[in-house]
């Protein structure tokens, strides 16, 4: 695309499909191996529905992969009813790894419809 018009894509998402979301970023500044909550950078909690959630926290600069950690939750039962019921178990689905007879780092609450992905402790 020509002229800047990628900027607009943003706004082409259909936003039917948006869910409650948070968004967790830790640093383990020891380097340790070890997030705590007093090493979290910051908690985004935004009030209306998200179809993608990012973040960065500009003031810490020049850290390693190895010593962040990201904890993001969706929550599928804000779609609504059936849909969101089918929302979750498509993506649990597809996630599902045979080969292991696990989900990995997806942490699944088939009661409230939410599911969490720590992206962190398996770096």
């Amino acid at each position: 695309m020509e002229n800047g018009e990628y900027s607009y894509l943003y706004a082409e998402v259909n936003r039917e499909y948006s869910v409650d979301m948070t968004l967790e970023l830790y640093h383990d500044s020891n380097g340790n191996g070890i997030f705590s909550d007093d090493e979290q950078l910051y908690k985004h909690e935004p009030d209306e529905l998200q179809w993608w959630i990012t973040g960065f926290d500009p003031l810490v600069q020049n850290v390693k992969a190895e010593d962040l950690k990201a904890v993001t939750t969706i929550d599928f039962s804000s779609y609504g009813g059936e849909k969101g019921e089918l929302f979750y178990e498509a993506l649990k689905k597809a996630n599902y790894n045979e080969k292991r007879d696990a989900y990995d780092e997806w942490i699944w609450d088939d009661e409230d419809l939410t599911v969490t992905l720590d992206w962190g402790d398996q770096l």
